[in-house]
């Protein structure tokens, strides 16, 4: 295995756990090692191929499937960089499935591998978005959620815990983690989400410590600071 235990404690290499952790997907299974990463916005998954390749210079395939709406991915082969990306924090399989916690390098890093870690995590699993109310202006929040399996529920809110402890370490207040949608699943289980949000008044804190590199959700957030 290369030398890649160089690349802890860089903020790129942080943001990569974050973006397969939450939209990726690791595969390690006798020779083959597997890597990828899906969206239905081809920006974010040419800005992952990229990210890939710069830092352990390997290629990546982008294939597109058609679904409801077009999902793209981009899938990187390499049994080393996955056990690499496996030991260091990526999870192997089905995440809603395992218990994980954010790596303890990154949650002890400094403030640019945790800004770099969120911006993925918001990128990925994050909104931001409008409550209608009975009277006044709309209730702008940005939240953030992942779903596990309901056995294992507990484990999804304690990883939220964690991310919420990171945001407010960078200056950013936020609601309590609570649970959220119960969502069934065709073999008649379900899986439960854990989440928090964040107010209107600390989206300023939120685009300076974190903001959003998938460009609707920036632009959509600049407007909305524009107005406070």
């Amino acid at each position: 295995m290369k030398n890649w235990d160089k690349l802890k404690g860089k903020p790129a290499l942080a943001r990569i756990i974050a973006d397969i952790n939450s939209d990726g997907h690791l595969q390690i299974k006798n020779w083959r090692g597997l890597t990828s990463f899906y969206s239905n916005n081809k920006e974010e998954v040419l800005a992952h191929k990229n990210k890939m390749e710069k830092l352990f210079g390997i290629k990546g395939r982008i294939y597109a499937k058609k679904v409801k709406n077009v999902q793209y991915m981009v899938f990187f082969i390499s049994k080393e960089i996955a056990l690499f990306l496996n030991m260091i924090g990526v999870v192997e399989g089905r995440k809603s499935s395992k218990i994980f916690s954010v790596p303890s390098w990154i949650k002890n890093g400094n403030y640019k591998v945790k800004s770099a870690f969120l911006r993925g995590m918001y990128d990925c699993e994050g909104s931001i978005h409008p409550t209608k109310q009975r009277k006044g202006k709309p209730r702008w929040r940005i939240s953030i959620d992942q779903a596990k399996d309901e056995k294992i529920k507990e484990y999804g809110k304690d990883y939220m815990e964690e991310i919420k402890k990171m945001v407010n370490e960078l200056g950013i207040k936020t609601s309590p983690v609570r649970y959220l949608r119960k969502n069934p699943r065709k073999d008649g289980s379900y899986s439960i989400s854990s989440g928090f949000d964040i107010e209107k008044n600390n989206f300023k804190n939120f685009y300076k410590a974190i903001s959003f590199d998938n460009l609707k959700k920036k632009e959509r957030l600049i407007n909305v600071i524009k107005t406070l």
